[in-house]
């Protein structure tokens, strides 16, 4: 009895340890992944501009560090578009999931909503950048994410007002 006894105890601390080693892998994993996120976020907030979201050339001043050198001696230079044309899958007030094309008019960055224009509608309207589920752009047809493409137009916002700032005290020096 005591010799069935011994090789349960075996088998559960086996058992017991195989769970460790996969959670332990687990953690890992998803420290890794959280890592990357964090990294990519803080890019995207020091003015990196993924391709990923939508984009147009223009300037906002000095290009970022994060460019090469070439891009930086550019006077057209890849930045965010924050007006963009793209088409969004959202649940709608009443908790069905539509689909349409919109125009973005302004993003509120302290709402966190989209004030655009759709195809059969005249009027500005909001969608709460919550209740979207899916973004595409419409020129490329990819797929972006919003989160992304609103810490790029936040980013692209402070860049634009720091280099007014610098404009501005330069002008009455």
């Amino acid at each position: 009895m005591n010799a069935g006894l011994t090789g349960t105890m075996v088998w559960a601390i086996g058992a017991v340890g195989i769970l460790l080693a996969c959670w332990i892998v687990f953690k890992s994993i998803q420290s890794r992944r959280e890592a990357r996120q964090r990294i990519w976020a803080a890019r995207v907030r020091s003015g990196h501009v993924p391709l990923e979201i939508p984009t147009v050339r223009g300037g906002l001043g000095d290009a970022p560090d994060t460019y090469p050198e070439w891009a930086k001696q550019r006077h057209d230079q890849i930045v965010v578009d924050e007006q963009p044309q793209i088409h969004i899958r959202y649940i709608d007030m009443f908790g069905k999931l539509n689909e349409r094309t919109i125009q973005v008019e302004h993003l509120d960055l302290q709402k966190r909503t989209i004030v655009a224009r759709g195809d059969s509608m005249d009027e500005p309207r909001l969608f709460p950048l919550e209740k979207i589920q899916v973004a595409k752009n419409v020129e490329t047809g990819k797929t972006f994410n919003l989160g992304t493409w609103a810490d790029a137009v936040r980013a692209a916002r402070r860049r634009r007002a720091t280099n007014e700032d610098n404009f501005d005290e330069a002008q009455f020096v």
